[in-house]
């Protein structure tokens, strides 16, 4: 068996790597400002909601989840569920394992 392994290492080491760009439905506002208006989705700790929330955009038809985050905070905290219309640039996260959309530090954010 340790022999299969060391020799299945070669091959593994021969397939190519996963891409790190986007493959989700918001890729055509990639790197550009947009101002998107979606469901409001809390951050679980309550501390964390002046940081960082979640919003359930809507790309063409397909729900996609964007991590919108502020690190010094002052950001509205809304009801869940309720509109938010942000505006900033719109990034593609590769750091965890699947990547995600993300606004960093938006222009501005609107509870409606």
């Amino acid at each position: 068996m340790r022999w299969l392994v060391i020799a299945l290492l070669p091959c593994l080491a021969a397939l190519p790597a996963a891409p790190a760009f986007a493959t989700g439905a918001c890729d055509p506002y990639l790197r550009k400002t947009v101002r998107a208006t979606g469901a409001y989705l809390p951050s679980e700790e309550p501390y964390a909601r002046p940081f960082v929330f979640g919003l359930s955009l809507d790309c063409n038809g397909t729900r996609e989840r964007v991590t919108v985050e502020r690190a010094t905070g002052h950001l509205p905290v809304c009801a869940a569920g309720r509109n938010v219309e942000v505006t900033g640039r719109l990034i593609w996260n590769k750091a965890l394992v699947e990547g995600h959309y993300e606004i960093n530090d938006p222009k501005s954010v609107v509870c409606r």
